[in-house]
């Protein structure tokens, strides 16, 4: 009923005339140079902006914003220069999608459009405490290339996206993933579905040696992928780019399929570049990815997934980009807590540029549930730990992966696989792909898969240093440790995570044990200067995402509170 009432009080469009008493003013003399206000004018106090003369503003009831389709959706995005949600109270409640910036695909762009490049779009501002609430399955936020979003909350005031049915009904609950699409961020950084001008590169056949990342005639690049959902353009030339500030943001029950391998996930950065900024992020019960990169070289900190319906963190598309501090904790339904792949699909592994991510201090709990079972099932795939295949490259340390399930059942908590070409254990042999100071606490802690040429590949022994055969030589990887068969601990609770028993726990144990009670792991001796490394890396000082010492999840994630439920 409420849902009924909300729609109706909505004032078409929220175009209105100018009145000295109404909720917008027409005159110029009222409205910002910059193209776009926050806060609207008189009693008013939800988001307007002016376009053409014409000032659009959403439709206060007394307690919340509500914004039609005429305000913005995905046939009328918001193009002026910045529009802004301010924290009045209140909810921004949306009928349709949020927009921002015009897309430029690549009929408009080979035509001379220009392609908005860095800042050059529409600027979206949302205040610290802010929660946006999309009512339909497929509306979703969407910055198109050039355009930024800047979401900046605090750990005590978060800024939420969410669902009508989480915000304003109180109806959802975990099994209610995909209520609403997510956000998407296009960038204008590199994408190996754009040609590269090598040999290696997707389109050498036809483009030879004329790379997309050029500046063609009339324009910046030629580079244009077309996004998963409704039509949106991302791919560019510029891998540094920044399209604004994720800061606190917690994005609840999204995810929203449109068929199958067209889905949106709860945070999509398409060719995202490394000046963007996304930190204290959670992924809260979606129904595909948690967060995803196609390309790019976006980097994170401080990022959480829990009840993540498919993989928590997902790259691939030639995406370079590092991580540290992130926690992931499977409910009774999702896939991997990382997938990595360079291509996908039918096409080739090897295509250039290759796909790399650098991720320090991650901690994976996995649940052991399989595919459709448990309380809350997924049927993307079965409970996993990491999966690095199909071309895709990596370096992982300082991290922690287990089960929660007792005596630490698990499916595969750290596999590779290159059953469709060489390139990933063939990075792995060259110490390309690099693991160091993990510790692997599951009953099946690994699993590799490889072609004939890699048949001999021993991932135990590489993670040990390699040097059993031919296929595994020897590498730079230490300090990793397995924690597996007999000397798996009945729980995970006490061997390597602290908590209560039946709890979601995601803290480092101060001291990593196996089922003896012996410890097998020195926080003080072994683990990874990550610092070295350079970007965003800092020296760690404990195992995996958080310990009690860091707990810099309290008071702002969710869903940490409900106990593990299988």
């Amino acid at each position: 009923m409420l849902k009924r009432v909300l729609i109706s009080s909505v004032v078409a469009g929220a175009l209105v005339g100018c009145t000295d008493s109404g909720d917008v003013n027409l005159s110029p003399t009222n409205i910002s140079t910059g193209g776009g206000t926050g806060g609207g004018t008189g009693s008013n106090v939800c988001a307007s902006y002016t376009e053409s003369g014409q000032t659009f503003q959403g439709s206060f009831d007394g307690q919340d914003c509500v914004y039609s389709a005429l305000f913005v959706s995905d046939s009328k995005p918001i193009t002026v220069d910045s529009v802004t949600f301010s924290n009045f109270g209140g909810k921004h409640i949306f009928e349709d999608s949020l927009f921002i910036g015009e897309d430029v695909n690549a009929s408009a762009a080979q035509a001379g459009k220009r392609i908005p490049q860095e800042a050059e779009g529409t600027r979206l501002n949302i205040a610290a405490g802010v929660t946006m609430v999309f009512k339909n399955t497929d509306g979703y936020v969407r910055i198109a290339r050039g355009s930024q979003i800047f979401a900046e909350g605090t750990a005590s005031s978060p800024i939420t996206f969410t669902s009508d049915e989480d915000a304003i009904l109180g109806t959802a609950t975990e099994s209610d993933r995909g209520q609403w699409g997510g956000i998407q961020i296009n960038g204008n950084g590199r994408t190996n579905k754009c040609h590269d001008g090598t040999s290696t590169g997707s389109g050498f056949a036809s483009k030879g040696s004329t790379s997309d990342f050029s500046a063609t005639a009339n324009n910046v690049h030629n580079c244009h992928v077309t996004a998963e959902g409704r039509p949106a353009t991302y791919g560019g030339n510029n891998n540094a780019e920044n399209s604004g500030v994720l800061t606190y943001v917690v994005i609840k029950h999204a995810g929203f399929e449109v068929v199958d391998g067209d889905e949106l996930n709860a945070l999509t950065l398409n060719a995202v570049g490394s000046g963007t900024t996304i930190s204290h992020v959670q992924t809260y019960t979606s129904q595909d990815d948690g967060f995803e990169m196609f390309g790019g070289a976006v980097n994170m900190d401080h990022i959480v997934a829990v009840n993540v319906g498919d993989d928590s963190i997902d790259y691939s598309e030639g995406y370079n980009g590092d991580i540290q501090y992130a926690v992931v904790a499977h409910t009774s339904g999702g896939n991997r807590c990382i997938e990595g792949d360079n291509t996908g699909g039918s096409r080739d592994d090897g295509f250039t540029p290759t796909t790399k991510l650098r991720i320090s201090n991650l901690t994976c709990v996995t649940s052991n549930v399989d595919e459709n079972a448990g309380t809350n099932p997924s049927g993307k795939g079965d409970s996993e730990g990491p999966l690095y295949r199909e071309g895709a490259f990596f370096e992982m340390y300082n991290s922690l992966v287990t089960s929660y399930a007792t005596s630490m059942a698990s499916n595969e908590c750290l596999e590779l696989d290159d059953s469709e070409g060489p390139q990933t254990i063939d990075a792995a042999q060259a110490g390309t792909s690099i693991a160091s100071s993990n510790v692997i606490a599951c009953s099946e802690a690994t699993k590799a898969g490889a072609d004939a040429a890699n048949a001999g590949f021993d991932l135990v022994n590489w993670l040990a240093g390699g040097g059993a055969n031919a296929q595994t030589p020897a590498n730079s990887n230490t300090n990793n440790v397995l924690i597996t068969g007999a000397d798996v601990a009945a729980s995970a609770i006490g061997s390597v995570l602290e908590g209560t028993a039946g709890s979601r726990a995601y803290l480092t144990a101060a001291s990593i044990q196996n089922g003896a009670g012996t410890q097998v792991f020195d926080q003080s001796t072994q683990l990874f200067d990550a610092a070295t490394l350079g970007s965003i890396f800092k020296t760690p000082t404990y195992l995996g995402g958080a310990n009690s010492g860091d707990n810099w999840l309290d008071g702002w994630t969710v869903g940490f509170d409900k106990p593990f439920n299988p």
